[in-house]
């Protein structure tokens, strides 16, 4: 049952028109233009989650025995219509390059998410030969944000962005992405303002009794008065137990949420390693 339940947490983690390509500089509406240093800082990192541990017939479709589960993690929004197997390339220790045998998305896919892929297939072992470099080898395209999301974001091709920074396979997880949203996005029922937390791998709780709605008191925001962090706890966690890697914080303070941080040893990934202490600042788009 333990491994069926990480089956659907690793998930998350899991055709198109040709446009600009990634090195030349593309305008962005927020903040003037990208330029290939920040677009190169798209792929944030890839989580190498398990480690022949997922059956290729159950979500393959393919006979290929237990793969390899990496979600593979970016700050901007993915255009699910450009993604392919063939976009990415895994190089292990050893200088090999595999090619996933296929993707997800899911169940990561909702409005305002959409930056996690899920890689699968034979990348490596976890101590003698493990994943090093994650490489966008296909023409991968990023989406514009939705309104009520506080990312900034444009259309960009992906192609020829690399990550070395793959977070090993005995590494808890950690966050990569926060930012505030509002709308029809927003699903907190109370509060007055929500910031959305994203996890690099999936995440389930690391104390034995509690359930996801319990995170919240762990999670820590924080806002700026006269230099200073002030710290408030969230009042509610939402977008829970649907199996993927974000989370919404529903806050009652008015000051603006800044950062957030998540305290050590309070969530696990799919392989039972737990997180250390986390922090990532909230994304936000200045004009």
């Amino acid at each position: 049952m333990r491994i069926l339940f990480n089956l659907f947490t690793i998930i998350l983690m899991f055709s198109c028109n040709k446009k600009e390509d990634f090195q030349e500089q593309v305008a962005n509406d927020c903040i003037g233009e990208y330029t290939s240093e920040e677009i190169e800082d798209t792929l944030v990192s890839a989580f190498f989650g398990l480690d022949n541990a997922l059956p290729s017939l159950f979500l393959c479709n393919q006979q290929a025995g237990l793969l390899d589960g990496m979600p593979v993690n970016f700050k901007f929004p993915l255009d699910a219509s450009s993604l392919s197997e063939t976009d990415f390339e895994v190089l292990d220790s050893l200088g090999n390059i595999h090619t996933p045998i296929c993707v997800s998305m899911a169940p990561a896919n909702e409005n305002g998410e959409n930056r996690t892929v899920l890689l699968l297939g034979e990348f490596g072992t976890a101590v003698t030969n493990p994943p090093v470099e994650v490489r966008v080898v296909g023409d991968l395209f990023t989406t514009d944000t939705l309104s009520g999301e506080s990312a900034c974001s444009e259309i960009i091709n992906l192609k020829g962005i690399t990550t070395t920074n793959v977070i090993p396979l005995a590494d808890g997880p950690s966050l990569f992405f926060a930012q505030r949203i509002d709308g029809n996005l927003n699903e907190c029922g109370s509060g007055t303002q929500t910031i959305q937390v994203a996890w690099n791998g999936g995440v389930t709780p690391y104390i034995s009794g509690d359930s996801e709605s319990d995170l919240f008191q762990f999670y820590v925001g924080y806002s700026y008065c006269s230099g200073d962090l002030i710290p408030h706890v969230p009042i509610s966690v939402v977008d829970i137990n649907d199996n993927d890697n974000f989370h919404q914080l529903c806050f009652s303070t008015s000051d603006e949420i800044v950062k957030i941080s998540m305290m050590a040893y309070k969530v696990e990934d799919p392989n039972q390693d737990p997180n250390l202490y986390s922090e990532i600042d909230v994304s936000s788009c200045t004009q």
